[in-house]
């Protein structure tokens, strides 16, 4: 089901929550050091993530495999068998290497065998697997590392952690001057897209601080610029419907975000820097976590979702050279699927959740030897192929297909001035370091 909820969706849907990051920015520019040191890091953060955003250029090979990926990522076999999609095969094994670089004011994907390790800030490397298990049984594993420069894993996680708790110690009114007076660009960048309704912090009597950000998701506010993106963010994002909850094993919630009718919805509680329950009394956050989802959508006449879905939260340190965050599903959630479908065998739908289940991990990792840090992505998923899966597949594929063309381009160019205003701010921000 992730692969039938589209990528872009879920990527939006977590950009919606962008707004927190300007929020006590000064400080949150300060988690990147002091120095030389700092304003190096925060220009080759945001100036490889802006990189990656300009036009893109793909050789025959990868156009050609994307494509033919993305319309079977729920129908495997439609791909597996096509040489050409791939550049290694082995046994019930297909792989599809692929090189990604700025050059001359494009990003550039190269599908090749053996692409490099990510040298340079911007530069990536993707690896996409596909295996059969089985008579209708694949599994995809898709790993990326994509290089961000100097910045340290550390300085991830406190810029993160600072992120949560800009609330502590102010007022709204504290809140929005701050974002005025130190990040004037990212707001503005920010602001075709979102406008901030609220921004409370509250000191409650035991000292924490309750904070709850509240954003109008505005796609009119896109059309002057980028109108293809508008109509795309009007046709998807606006009916979406989602609630992520972060809570510990007994179900007690940490950190609730939710969109519903345009408007998104932050909610923490924090003391000292730190994550406590967002009600009762204040305590540490566990080690045990689970994030609990519910996710709608609406594709061409139909809603289609799923809600309760708990997976199992990890967050990982491996001293100061990686950090990284897990989510495992291995329970499968409650379907929201068209009366179309219910005719359909609904077994297939468990089998991402069988077994070792499917899993998310995001992630930061050092270089050695000089080489940047690499921000890393890795997933799973299995899927047995089936006609609900097919339909799903199609639902999927259409929405994919909508944001082809002028959609992606513009988005691209929306992103790309996101990272530059950020870029400057962080300049701005750091100068008297």
């Amino acid at each position: 089901m992730y692969a039938a909820v589209p990528a872009r969706l879920l990527c939006a849907a977590v950009l919606a929550l962008a707004p927190l990051s300007l929020v006590g920015c000064r400080d949150g520019y300060t988690a990147l050091g002091a120095g030389a040191h700092a304003r190096a890091a925060a220009d080759q953060l945001f100036g490889a993530l802006a990189d990656r955003h300009v036009d893109i250029t793909r050789n025959p090979k990868y156009e050609y495999s994307r494509v033919r990926i993305m319309r079977g990522a729920l129908a495997p076999s439609r791909v597996f068998d096509d040489s050409a999609v791939w550049t290694g095969v082995s046994g019930d094994v297909r792989i599809l290497e692929t090189a990604g670089s700025f050059v001359d004011g494009h990003y550039t994907l190269t599908s090749r065998s053996g692409p490099p390790t990510p040298a340079r800030p911007a530069d990536a490397r993707h690896v996409t697997t596909l295996s059969r298990l089985g008579d209708g049984e694949y599994r995809w594993d898709t790993t990326v590392d994509f290089a961000l420069g100097s910045i340290r894993p550390t300085d991830v996680a406190t810029l993160v952690a600072r992120m949560l708790s800009a609330g502590e110690g102010h007022t709204e009114t504290d809140l929005r001057a701050e974002l005025a007076a130190v990040s004037p660009r990212s707001s503005a960048a920010l602001g075709t897209v979102f406008t901030l309704d609220s921004l409370r912090p509250v000191e409650l009597a035991d000292g924490t601080t309750l904070t709850t950000l509240g954003a109008s998701l505005r796609s009119d506010n896109l059309r002057r610029s980028y109108p293809a993106l508008a109509d795309y963010v009007h046709k998807y994002l606006d009916p979406a419907r989602y609630r992520f909850v972060l809570t510990d094993r007994g179900g007690v919630p940490f950190l609730e975000a939710s969109q519903r009718d345009r408007i998104v919805v932050l909610r923490v509680r924090t003391q000292h820097g730190k994550l406590v329950p967002l009600s009762g009394p204040a305590r540490a956050l566990p080690d045990s976590l689970q994030l609990r989802v519910d996710f709608n959508v609406k594709i061409k006449i139909f809603h289609v979702g799923f809600h309760n879905l708990v997976m199992d939260f990890t967050s990982t340190a491996r001293g100061d050279e990686e950090r990284d965050w897990t989510v495992l599903a291995r329970r499968e959630p409650q379907w929201e699927l068209p009366l179309i479908t219910a005719r359909l065998l609904r077994a297939p739908l468990r089998r991402p959740f069988a077994g070792e289940g499917s899993f998310f991990r995001i992630g930061v990792r050092a270089g050695n030897a000089g080489a940047p840090t690499v921000l890393l992505r890795h997933s799973r998923l299995p899927v047995q192929e089936s006609s609900i899966l097919n339909f799903l597949n199609s639902l999927s594929g259409t929405a994919m297909d909508d944001f082809g063309g002028p959609v992606q381009r513009e988005e691209n160019a929306w992103l790309h001035e996101l990272f530059h205003s950020l870029r400057d701010d962080a300049r701005a921000a750091l100068a008297g370091q």
